[in-house]
């Protein structure tokens, strides 16, 4: 799992900026955590962690879960759910993508292009106004999924606590479509911050996201879902989850 490179396409980033149960404890005192500051190690009951201490640039650490590596597989089923690190400060936060449906226009898919993200659909280029329709091989993958705070707190709200909440997440870093953008999302806030969405510890939400996907670049039975990549962003160590769509069949 550790040697697997995974690309993301743009649609992660996109996703990640926007288009521009009771009294529960999180303290580092009570829980085994991970910085990314440091390196990664399995123990011997297969638990991602780490030392507990400042980052690179002095400031406070950025912390992982003490997340068994079963519940972060290197790939997962339609209807699997699995553990999420890249968005979390702290605790534990659980995704399922559950089905997917193909559409060849935005009247078909039940979207309205006011509605969208608007981040890489043009008028003329990949899209008709006149018929909602998708043009030169682009198409829309209706995708829904099962997002869950066990206990998580948000990293974007460690980084821009001035604009996320303790609680408030940011789509993209659940993950993305290989070349494909986002642009439906039916919990969307406003912008720059359409993939903001608040979700409480003990909270579970079912949601929509629409991904533009380009057919000339991938065939269908091999485009997946991934939430981690290969770049200089997050330790090589850090695991990720890879989930084939399945959409090879008929899924209009």
């Amino acid at each position: 799992m550790k040697s697997r490179l995974i690309i993301l396409t743009a649609a992660a980033m996109l996703l990640t900026t926007g288009c521009s149960v009771g009294n529960i404890d999180i303290s580092k005192k009570e829980t085994s955590e991970a910085t990314l500051g440091q390196p990664i190690e399995e123990n011997v009951n297969g638990t991602i962690s780490g030392s507990d201490t400042t980052d690179n640039n002095g400031g406070d650490s950025l912390l992982l879960p003490n997340v068994p590596y079963s519940e972060v597989p290197a790939t997962a089923e339609l209807g699997e759910r699995f553990c999420v690190v890249m968005p979390v400060h702290s605790g534990h936060l659980y995704l399922t993508i559950n089905k997917c449906e193909l559409y060849d226009s935005l009247n078909d898919a039940g979207m309205k292009y006011d509605e969208l993200c608007q981040a890489l659909i043009v008028d003329g280029f990949n899209y008709d106004a006149e018929t909602t329709g998708f043009l030169k091989g682009y198409i829309m993958i209706k995708t829904y999924m099962t997002v869950e705070n066990v206990d998580a707190v948000s990293i974007d709200h460690i980084w821009q606590p001035e604009i996320y909440g303790e609680y408030d997440f940011s789509l993209g870093r659940f993950g993305g479509v290989d070349y494909a953008t986002g642009e439906y999302f039916d919990h969307a806030s406003p912008s720059p911050y359409f993939f903001k969405f608040n979700l409480q510890p003990g909270e579970k939400k079912d949601i929509i996201v629409g991904y533009l996907l380009d057919t000339r670049k991938v065939a269908l039975e091999d485009v997946t879902f991934a939430n981690g990549q290969d770049d200089d962003s997050f330790p090589d160590e850090l695991p990720f989850t890879v989930v084939n769509l399945g959409l090879g069949g008929d899924n209009k």
